[in-house]
Formats: C-alpha cells, structure tokens, sequence
C-alpha cells in the first residue's frame, strides 16, 4: 500500500494534482513578524537531493516550499516510514495542499481510523473547494498563439498581450485583437508598461514552442505606444531569456531568467541589460516585485519560495513566514500596497494569493487565497495589476503546442481569457 502511494503522490504530484471545486477565502491568522534569513544558494543540483537527510537539511533552509516537502514524502515513501508520511501529509494539507483523490484514499488508509485521519479528511475536503471572484475583462483571439502575459493600458484604454508561438505582441480593444508587427523579435512573455514614457516594455527570448528559435531576439524590447514603433532594443549576452518584467517606481526594470536562474536590470534612463543576480543562487526566478520604499525586490523561485534581494548590497535572503504557509510555486508576482500577490500555479489547487507583509518588508505574517481552482482556469499564467485589480491569463495554454510551435492535433488553439480580479 505504501509503494502504492509513492506512486501516487510522487513530486510530479506538484503539478498533476487534480484540483476540485471551495466556498470562502482560506486566511491564516496575524502573527508578530521576524527577520529573514539567509537564502541558501540553489541550482540544478539541488533538485537532485534525495536522500532524507540532504532533504530535512533543505526544508530548514527552505521551510515553506511545498515542493520540498513533497520530495521529503517521496522519501519517507521509500524508507516506508509511516509516521513521517503521515506528517509531511499533514504538513501539506495544513497549509492548503490537495493530494489527487486516489492519493487521498491511500492516505487516509495509512493514518488509520485516528483522529489525526478524521483531521486529513477534513483538511482534504476543505482544500478541494473552489473560490471565485474575477470576472471576465477580455477575450484574446486564437490568432494570438499561447498568450503568456498580459497588460493593461488604461491611457490608451487597450490590452497588451504576449504570444510565445506567434512570437509578437497583440493589441486588444473589444473584440479587435490585432499585432504590433514586431520585427526581429522572439517569443514574447512578460509585458510592462511605463504610462509616463507611453512605453511598452517586452521580454523576449527562446522556448520550446518558439518558431525558428535561433532568429529569436534575446533581451527586452521597448515599444512606442503612442508612434506605434519599436524604439529600444536591448540585448542580453550569451542567449539569455528574460521572463518575467518588473518596472518599478522609480522607472528601472527587471527582468528574470528561469532558464539560467539570472536576475537583470535596466537602469534609468534604458542602458544594457545588467546581471543583477547571477546564476547559482536562485534556481527559477519567475515574478518580481519592489518594495514600496524601492530599497528591496521579490523574487518568487518556483521551487523554493521568495527571495529579497537588498538592491544596495545585493544580498539575498529569504522571505520568511511567521504562520504557515506555502510560499513556493507562484508563477506572477506583483506588489498591492504592503501586499505580495501570487499566481501560485505551482501549488495543487491552483491559487491566487496576497500576502501580507511585516512593517519592514521582511516577513510575511498573514496569506489570504483570494482565488482557487477556478472552473475555468487551465492554467493562470502572467497579469498586471491595474488600479485595485489584477488582470490575468486563465487559461495558459503549453499544452497545446509542442516543439518549435507545432500544434498538438488532439488541443487546437482556443481564445484566451483575460479575468479581472478585485484586490480591495
């Protein structure tokens, strides 16, 4: 029964669970803040631990990453130690975790007619439940292939949204897509839009389902939204591919890597792009977010949870959370006032979190899941946050296409739904 289970709830189980319709926001209580701590550096090897120790010794160092403790599972599977199983299974579903039901049943099994499976049954059916909130603001049209990220021009009263596949960027009013004909560009991911300068920044780069990737522009692109022409272009060496973008206060962009694990920036006025954090520390940087004095920048690392880096020192450390909670898995990051907020598609169900944060900065005291497992999410992927609102893309769609942009026969491309969700 045991190997069973490890079948089960493998640490594949981080993005195949299957998630069920909830009835409320889930919100964790308001703890007094304390002070982060070191971020221990991660890369590729990392990912390879799997012994029981090397992993006890990670989840110290990294102890709100669900895929962690997931591995720890794993492992616990293999020694057949039934009381770590039991915990690392009450671990996860305390803090939001779905197991996939036959991976539920397995468990329950395991903990025995106990009030601690009575506890598991409760949290399962809990976890299961959907939240929605958002409405829909926009409907990409299919011509737009794999829209990664969206935008939102409130001047211009237009939507931006970027395509990996048709490697261009698509312009939204109403029903009217149409593209900005971008030329020597690449798959194009994370939007900014700087509303003084009326410039829409693009990173752009290479992927699996990039059409003829080695004529891809790697590197970030600026784009006139007023003159409708391209009128910056700043490359990055070695074929690199910025992702995610954030523009910050003060107009200084940044831009990350989660292919190599870098982190860039753009000073203000636009120069080169400059490697913030290079590879080796962080092992998949995806959204990034200032502070609201401009002195720190949350990086969400999709395995390992947020990292704050001190843009004068350009150390790193960890956020750490003063209840528990699960801090790994998000894909978009943004900051609302002194709240983080998350895109944790990574976590089974999906969500959209905010986070609190301590007076400093440095601490997250509270999580509120404001959206879950949405009927009709695939995959929420990138947004901006406009006003009080987040807008986001609900339906990803990577399954549809294979390398170099082929389609996938039995997925056809679908339009893409842009959701508005409320932040106040």
């Amino acid at each position: 029964m045991i190997r069973a289970l490890a079948a089960l709830v493998g640490v594949s189980a981080l993005a195949a669970c299957t998630y069920i319709p909830p009835t409320q926001p889930i919100t964790l209580a308001d703890f007094q803040a304390s002070a982060p701590q070191p971020w221990r550096a991660v890369n590729a090897e990392t990912g390879k631990i799997n012994d029981i120790a090397g992993l006890q010794e990670l989840a110290k160092a990294f102890p709100d990453s669900s895929s962690v403790h997931l591995r720890l599972l794993q492992a616990h599977f293999a020694s057949e130690n039934v009381p770590a199983i039991i915990r690392e299974a009450v671990w996860l579903a305390d803090r939001g975790y779905l197991f996939r039901p036959g991976a539920q049943d397995e468990l329950l099994k395991v903990a025995g007619d106990t009030a601690v499976a009575a506890k598991l049954k409760d949290l399962f059916d809990r976890n299961g439940s959907a939240i929605e909130r958002s409405t829909i603001a926009a409907v990409v049209s299919e011509d737009a292939r794999l829209v990664e990220s969206v935008a939102y021009d409130p001047v211009g009263k237009a939507f931006y949204a970027s395509s990996i596949v048709s490697r261009d960027v698509f312009r939204g009013e109403g029903a009217n897509w149409s593209p900005l004909r971008i030329v020597k560009g690449g798959s194009f991911a994370g939007l900014a839009i700087d509303l003084d300068r009326r410039i829409l920044w693009a990173a752009s780069g290479s992927y699996d389902p990039t059409p003829q990737p080695s004529a891809a522009f790697p590197g970030i692109i600026g784009f006139d939204l007023d003159k409708s022409e391209v009128v910056q272009r700043l490359p990055g060496a070695g074929g690199i591919t910025p992702s995610d973008l954030h523009l910050s206060a003060s107009g200084s962009l940044f831009a990350s890597d989660p292919i190599s694990g870098a982190i860039y920036t753009v000073a203000t006025p636009p120069s080169d792009l400059a490697v913030l954090i290079p590879p080796g520390t962080i092992r998949s940087p995806q959204g990034l977010a200032t502070s609201e004095d401009g002195s720190k920048l949350y990086v969400s690392d999709y395995r390992y949870g947020i990292a704050i880096i001190d843009l004068t020192s350009k150390s790193v450390k960890r956020l750490r959370a003063s209840n528990p909670m699960i801090l790994d898995g998000i894909d978009g990051l943004w900051r609302h006032g002194n709240r983080l907020i998350g895109i944790q598609n990574g976590m089974s169900p999906m969500r959209i979190v905010a986070i609190d944060l301590s007076a400093d900065g440095l601490s997250a005291t509270n999580l509120t899941v404001l959206e879950q497992a949405h009927p009709t999410w695939t995959e929420p992927l990138g947004g901006s946050i406009q006003g009080d609102a987040l807008y986001y893309v609900a339906n990803g769609q990577w399954d549809r296409f294979g390398k170099g942009g082929t389609l996938n026969p039995d997925k056809p491309p679908i339009p893409t739904l842009v959701r508005r969700l409320p932040l106040n």
